[in-house]
């Protein structure tokens, strides 16, 4: 129920922030990179306006040595590549991740940090007329077939709104804002925001 909730609440999301933006339906790669097809869209989320948070957060003072040169932060640095990799390379090809207005606080003996993570992405490399959609389109003479084509291996970006948990045996937990407005902290994975047919 609370994955549905997550779910919900990111595509709520999605659509007010990028308005009438559509995903197409991504296709595996025809030269063995894969075997699974694709997933039929991937979750965008963004993170909420400056200045949202909920009590509890905004009671924690985040540490003045908090950078991205701490160790926390190349340990979630490391974690996140790793879980993104694993989860989005069976059907993308990922060009480059980047970690942003990140904040670590200790709370309870865990470090806690709050940021942004950005996944850029792009179809393996395959030619469009290849693809069964991007076929039918051209087939049925699609207003939207150029774009579709045209689209398919350009980079995109996924966004996220995260906070991860180094608890005392040096363990990670990811969790990520379900909320549109405000913050609302849902335990995930990365593998959470592949959605499959």
């Amino acid at each position: 129920m609370k994955k549905a909730l997550l779910v919900i609440s990111a595509t709520i999301v999605v659509l007010g922030v990028s308005g009438c933006q559509t995903a197409a339906v991504q296709d595996s790669d025809s030269a063995g990179n894969s075997s699974k097809e694709a997933p039929q869209s991937i979750i965008e989320t963004s993170s909420p306006a400056a200045g949202t948070a909920n009590a509890a957060d905004q009671a924690k003072s985040p540490s003045p040595a908090a950078s991205n040169s701490s160790a926390s932060y190349q340990k979630i640095s490391r974690y996140l590549e790793e879980e993104s990799k694993k989860a989005f390379s069976p059907y993308y090809e990922l060009l480059d991740s980047t970690v942003s207005d990140y904040q670590e606080a200790t709370v309870d003996g865990n470090v806690e940090a709050t940021f942004g993570y950005t996944l850029v992405h792009k179809n393996f490399d395959k030619d469009p007329d290849t693809v069964d959609y991007i076929q039918k389109a051209k087939e049925t003479g699609d207003p939207h077939y150029q774009q579709l084509h045209d689209e398919y291996l350009a980079p995109k970006e996924m966004s996220f709104h995260l906070k991860a948990v180094i608890d005392k045996t040096d363990s990670i937990t990811l969790y990520s804002n379900a909320s549109p407005k405000g913050v609302q902290w849902e335990k995930v994975t990365m593998a959470d925001f592949v959605l499959k047919k």
